[in-house]
């Protein structure tokens, strides 16, 4: 005689697994304008490196003007001195429409330090500026992770 204990099948546990995230979801996209090619460039490698930038880049103020319409951008790094149309007048169109532009938080590039252009971008709502010459690339980058709370 062979004992039938009632046996009763569990259903196998579900884990719920952690929703896969889109892989862009935590990119910030970056805009860097400036009109040397050698610090566009240089730029572009430096912050492409980290990993978690989308990094575009414009030659001048219309050009940044008309990247920055199409894409959202969370960051634009702007130099000041370009043609066509400089930093200053390309950072003051991106603070007067929002609605078009969304809200970026720009850094100046300069030069020049100490310059008047750079005060004037920062009372217009430039987060920070750096002056291109002295700034070594793990202080850029501190800049734009602190400002993008990365």
């Amino acid at each position: 005689m062979s004992d039938q204990s009632e046996k009763t099948i569990q259903p196998t546990p579900v884990v719920a697994q952690p929703e896969v995230q889109n892989k862009t979801s935590n990119v910030h996209k970056i805009l860097v304008v400036d009109d040397e090619p050698d610090a566009r460039d240089l730029f572009l490698d430096m912050l492409s490196a980290e990993g978690n930038y989308e990094v575009s880049t414009a030659v001048d103020g219309v050009d940044a003007l008309a990247k920055a319409e199409a894409t959202k951008f969370d960051m634009i790094l702007l130099d000041i001195v370009m043609p066509n149309k400089d930093g200053v007048q390309t950072l003051t169109e991106l603070m007067q429409d929002k609605a078009k532009y969304g809200s970026p938080k720009v850094i100046m590039l300069t030069n020049l330090g100490g310059d008047l252009a750079v005060e004037e971008a920062m009372n217009i709502g430039a987060v920070d500026y750096k002056v291109k010459i002295d700034t070594e690339p793990d202080d850029l980058l501190q800049t734009v992770a602190k400002h993008l709370g990365a």
